[in-house]
């Protein structure tokens, strides 16, 4: 009976590991990114970027753009669309940026001697 109950353990044991084992992966890849929320300050289409005011933390966050990347409108004109492209954000719009991680939050200075923190949008999954 105690070697039962000893083989029990030890194959319940294993199984727990093996699923961390299977879990690490992804919650890696989930650490990478975050996603950014908070209302469009200004526009750049040339650039293909926006200055967006988060009001949790009161940081100005500048958000490069690339083609493909993840966003959501969830407050303004274009925010019933499924895929907002660039030129659907309009001022004052409140956006969901899915943002890629870095090691360092790089900072940039903005006109009013405000400090910006420069991330860049990730492509949709």
């Amino acid at each position: 009976m105690n070697r039962i109950r000893k083989g029990v353990l030890l194959a319940g044991s294993v199984a727990l590991a093996m699923s961390f084992a299977i879990t690490a992966p992804k919650a890696e890849a989930a650490s990478r990114y975050f996603t950014m929320k908070g209302q469009v300050v200004k526009i750049d289409q040339k650039q293909r970027t926006l200055l967006i005011s988060d009001r949790s933390t009161e940081r100005l966050y500048l958000v490069s753009v690339p083609e493909g990347a993840a966003f959501k409108i969830t407050r303004g004109r274009n925010m019933s669309m499924a895929k907002p492209g660039f030129t659907d954000i309009s001022n004052k719009d409140r956006v969901e940026v899915r943002c890629r991680r870095s090691d360092s939050e790089p900072l940039a200075q903005f006109g009013d001697e405000r400090a910006v923190v420069t991330l860049t949008a990730s492509p949709s999954r």
